[in-house]
């Protein structure tokens, strides 16, 4: 069923390895920037982040500053090749702002 899944969703082979490892670990978080393979996994029903989680995460874990993660978050589009909706980037970081009451 999971390489079935997988294929449908073209999922690559370190995607298909870690929902794979993630079905003998299902406790476990797994962590992809693959909006495809989050979709998989959640399906699956697996705990999952993609790089913003695991960046608002850091905050909670007390790992990075809230204004850190707002600057990191803010760089996305122009210093990486993920593709995030600028509206969802506004969102995080207003929600970010609410949460640590910043102005």
């Amino acid at each position: 069923m999971l390489l079935t899944t997988c294929r449908i969703f073209s999922l690559d082979a370190g995607e298909t390895e870690g929902l794979a490892i993630m079905e003998k670990n299902p406790d476990a978080v797994f962590l992809t920037d693959d909006a495809s393979a989050r979709l998989v996994a959640k399906h699956m029903g697996f705990k999952v982040h993609g790089t913003i989680g695991v960046l608002v995460r850091s905050i909670r874990r007390g790992q990075m500053k809230s204004e850190e993660v707002i600057s990191v978050i803010e760089k996305i589009p122009q210093k990486s090749s993920l593709h995030i909706k600028p509206s969802l980037i506004e969102e995080v970081i207003l929600k970010i702002k609410k949460e640590y009451k910043i102005n």
